[in-house]
């Protein structure tokens, strides 16, 4: 039955799609690639699903065996999670900072906030994971995670949201877009031109779908990406231009032209954790360290931008902007 596979056969089926071959898997695990395809033949068998089929002398994984590999990542971040912990327990290591990042934030900016950090707690063992919002969040409140920098806030007593990395869109495009001569990007001028665009049940997506209405903007829309670091990829791909926060453009490499965006649109993260945790002082200190890389680094960036600005042009959305 369904409930008698074993975590062996899990690592074998994440080795095989991981590494697109039986061989490989085998290699990666250790083991023989007989041994390889028992442990996958067990787990259909506890499944009872179909998860491979052979095409041309290789396996391909069905969909159903995509989504278990996908739902299977939660579990996996969690065990190595643990395994880390046990180990720094029998050594009576240091303490241990847990945090969870969105994707787009994996960059620049969080390894310059981890290092200051470090700086000031040398002795600390730092565990960093990503993940959606909907993961980090349910890790934060199963206290597996001792802070998350996530799109939207955590809708519990126990647990503080601080909105952080606030600012305003920006549109990124190709360097031989023909936009690159103008020095702010008004949302009349993406009329007509190819546009990435999030997912229809993103936030983003409806505020801008917003503004576009608002001025009666309608650019071409290409593919709808699910965040804003794929947006990024996309439109290095040549797919159009694309609305991100300034996070995802200034902290990773990209040789993308960015320009400011009007009307501004204010969107934000959410710095969330319990406000009852026992490493109470390590989360204070890393606080501190965000705010601090932020205005060192992105203010100073996004004033010389923001100069260029008029005054009195922000877009308002009903609802609180947050990007994926």
């Amino acid at each position: 039955m369904c409930d008698s596979f074993n975590i062996r056969q899990m690592e074998a089926f994440r080795a095989v799609i991981k590494h697109g071959s039986v061989s490989r898997a085998a290699n990666s695990l250790f083991i023989t690639q007989s041994a390889v395809s028992k442990l996958i033949s067990a787990l259909e068998e506890d499944v009872e699903l179909t998860l491979f089929e052979r095409r041309s002398g290789r396996l391909q994984p069905t969909p159903a065996a995509l989504k278990l590999y996908e739902h299977s990542d939660r579990v996996f971040t969690e065990l190595s999670q643990l395994g880390r912990e046990i180990k720094l327990l029998k050594n009576e290591g240091p303490r241990v900072f847990s945090i969870g990042l969105l994707p787009v934030l994996a960059s620049r900016y969080s390894a310059e906030v981890c290092k200051a950090f470090r700086e000031r707690h040398p002795t600390v063992h730092l565990s960093l994971m990503t993940g959606n919002s909907a993961m980090i969040k349910d890790l934060l409140i199963s206290r597996k995670l001792d802070v998350g920098i996530i799109s939207t806030p955590i809708n519990h007593p126990a647990f503080v949201s601080e909105s952080v990395l606030g600012s305003s869109l920006v549109c990124v495009m190709p360097q031989d877009h023909p936009l690159t001569s103008k020095e702010v990007i008004h949302v009349q001028d993406l009329h007509q031109f190819e546009f990435v665009d999030y997912n229809p049940n993103d936030q983003c997506s409806a505020v801008q779908s917003k503004i576009f209405d608002q001025f009666n903007c309608r650019p071409k829309l290409t593919i709808n990406a699910t965040t804003a670091s794929l947006v990024m990829n996309l439109v290095e791909s040549g797919f159009g231009v694309g609305l991100v926060h300034p996070a995802t453009a200034y902290w990773r490499k990209t040789a993308l032209c960015i320009k400011p965006f009007l009307p501004q649109t204010p969107i934000s993260y959410y710095f969330c954790h319990d406000q009852n945790l026992h490493n109470a002082d390590l989360i204070q200190s890393f606080t501190e360290c965000m705010h601090q890389v932020h205005a060192q680094t992105f203010d100073i960036r996004c004033n010389k931008m923001h100069n260029v600005y008029p005054k009195t042009t922000e877009y308002s959305s009903p609802d609180h902007t947050t990007p994926a």
